[in-house]
């Protein structure tokens, strides 16, 4: 029997590790959109996945901004007629600044993106998947959501809250048929990080393409039985 094309929506699907996970669901033969906030990221994943540019749809989009993320998930609704797969990868980092020195600013900027940005999204598809009866989200939490750590105190808190938010989810749609899952990745193998840490044992870090394997398996049918996982994928960092 062959396997059914899904509908993926990937938010940051433009970075390293949102073009790992967007080659490996291409690859399952399913059909995928990215979001993006600048031209320059398109332009960067078309430069550096020439192969594969022509097969994902990009759509714009704010994804702090509500009314930006439901104008995107109608956009994709109207394209594919249905969502199965949300995958929300957009984050970023803020450290190395202590808690009575961090700028209100820079503690809603990690907030926002990397906190609000999965509540939106999770908020505006979860109607439609539970209406369906089926549904996947993953979400990218972090090690450092675990545990409270010197000058990382807004990254912490807003990883930690995408892995508590994840539980909640979880917890409210486990009779729906939709499945709720996070992961936690380290330090991952990718040309900035290698940049600003030469001298740390590379190899020991997690290559983007093998946590989309793990991404990929969490929003299959086989992990069906798998809802409410914050699930460490930190190797050997």
């Amino acid at each position: 029997m062959t396997k059914q094309s899904r509908n993926v929506l990937i938010t940051g699907g433009t970075g390293i590790l949102g073009s790992a996970v967007t080659k490996a669901y291409l690859a399952q033969g399913d059909n995928v959109a990215v979001t993006y906030l600048f031209d320059d990221e398109v332009e960067r994943f078309k430069k550096f996945n020439p192969g594969i540019f022509e097969d994902v749809t990009f759509l714009f989009a704010n994804v702090t901004e509500e009314t930006e993320v439901q104008k995107t998930v109608e956009e994709f609704l109207s394209k594919f007629g249905s969502l199965d797969v949300l995958v929300n990868i957009v984050g970023g980092f803020v450290g190395g600044i202590p808690t009575a020195e961090l700028e209100e600013s820079r503690w809603d900027f990690m907030m926002n993106l990397n906190l609000k940005s999965v509540f939106l999204c999770c908020k505006t598809v979860i109607p439609q998947m539970t209406e369906r009866g089926y549904g996947k989200i993953l979400n990218v939490s972090a090690r450092a959501g675990l545990k409270g750590e010197a000058e990382l105190s807004a990254y912490c808190v807003s990883k930690g809250g995408v892995r508590t938010l994840t539980e909640s989810l979880a917890a409210e749609v486990m009779d729906s048929g939709v499945n709720v899952n996070a992961i936690m990745p380290s330090i991952m193998d990718t040309p900035a990080n290698r940049e600003s840490m030469p001298d740390e044992e590379h190899d020991r870090w997690v290559a983007p393409a093998d946590v989309a394997k793990v991404i990929c398996f969490l929003t299959s049918d086989d992990a069906t039985i798998i809802n409410g996982a914050a699930i460490p994928v930190y190797g050997r960092a």
